[in-house]
């Protein structure tokens, strides 16, 4: 038995979640179990810290404190109490069902954000939505198959194919806006192209205005490793860079690597640049040193600091950490992988996944 809270934000968060799990039968019985209001707001962020610890810090506290423009609630007894009573500080639109609940707010400087609460009655019957959701970490496991590709949620095709087998599909998520979550819409899909190919896919083609920006930052990230190499592999950078699109030159790379215990000519690259200091999405507070960075023969992601500042909660003042992340894999992980990669898709998409 389990009740689940995931909060969706760039605030903390190198996955955009934070995950907290309740030992409940239903999301009822959990409200029914927790119930408490108080009108000294520091107690309720107290109580707070004692059920959601790090969740507390985004403003958790007022589903347990009472004021005079907010009166004292009833112990909700129905799923519409439960409703209104997380909507009532939320301020929120909402989207719900028997098992489960979720939120979309905006408002505040660190821009829009999302709930989503379940129990695992609604989780044993949405996986597809719920593996991803339920990732307490930002690693996502390396792996691939044979398999036939899932079925998937939409996605856009990209202008340019890959001339290859496959599809590699591309997610960012960075917040251009305050009001991100109000604008998403479905992935990018390269069909033609798998990720160890990407590398040399970037190489050889031109900025689309209707790409993806992340795959336009790593382009330039990739154009700036294979141009201004002064290592001992210099000269097979410099004949990529001359002839990205000469497989012997990437061939002849990845045997050089080979022999070094490194990964192919096109994973290392798709590293190295995933790991430039340098961002579009960076602000001057910016830390590259907490970006993380994982590279897989068939997944690749990173999660890339954009700034730090003080948040306080009234009690203690803290320095969050704001974060955007992109996610790179192709059919062979979707393949081992069917849950995760549905989830992916869909999380990139909308705000509202459990729907």
């Amino acid at each position: 038995m389990a009740v689940y809270f995931v909060y969706r934000t760039h605030d903390g968060a190198p996955s955009e979640k934070h995950v907290r799990r309740f030992e409940n039968d239903t999301i009822l019985d959990w409200a029914q179990a927790v119930w408490k209001q108080t009108p000294d707001h520091e107690k309720a962020i107290e109580y707070a810290k004692q059920l959601f610890g790090e969740l507390a810090l985004h403003g958790f506290a007022s589903l347990f404190h009472y004021y005079e423009e907010r009166p004292i609630r009833s112990k909700p007894t129905q799923l519409a109490e439960l409703d209104a009573w997380f909507t009532d500080f939320l301020l929120a639109e909402t989207a719900h069902g028997p098992h489960h609940l979720q939120f979309y707010f905006d408002g505040d400087a660190d821009g829009d954000t999302a709930l989503y609460v379940f129990d695992h009655h609604y989780r044993k019957t949405n996986r597809t939505v719920t593996d991803f959701l339920l990732l307490d970490g930002w690693e996502l496991p390396a792996g691939d198959s044979d398999e036939p590709t899932p079925t998937l949620p939409a996605t856009q095709p990209s202008v340019r194919r890959g001339d290859a087998d496959g599809a590699l599909y591309v997610v960012s998520q960075f917040a251009e806006s305050k009001y991100h979550l109000d604008d998403l819409g479905p992935p990018l899909r390269v069909d033609g192209l798998r990720l160890p190919d990407l590398a040399r896919y970037l190489l050889t083609t031109r900025t689309d205005e209707e790409e993806d920006v992340a795959l336009r930052e790593l382009r330039n990230h990739m154009k700036a490793v294979v141009r201004d190499s002064a290592g001992a592999d210099a000269g097979f950078l410099l004949a990529i860079h001359d002839q990205p699109e000469e497989l012997t030159n990437w061939r002849a790379y990845s045997d050089w690597l080979h022999e070094r215990e490194l990964p192919p000519s096109g994973l290392y690259l798709l590293d190295q640049a995933l790991r430039a200091k340098e961002s579009v999405w960076g602000y001057e507070s910016r830390e590259p040193e907490l970006d993380r960075v994982k590279v897989t023969p068939h997944m690749a992601q990173a999660c890339k600091h954009r700034s730090r500042a003080p948040k306080s909660d009234s009690v203690e003042v803290t320095m969050d950490d704001y974060y955007g992340q992109c996610i790179f894999f192709d059919d062979r992980w979707a393949a081992a992988h069917p849950t995760l990669a549905a989830g992916i898709l869909t999380f990139a998409s909308r705000w509202d996944v459990l729907t």
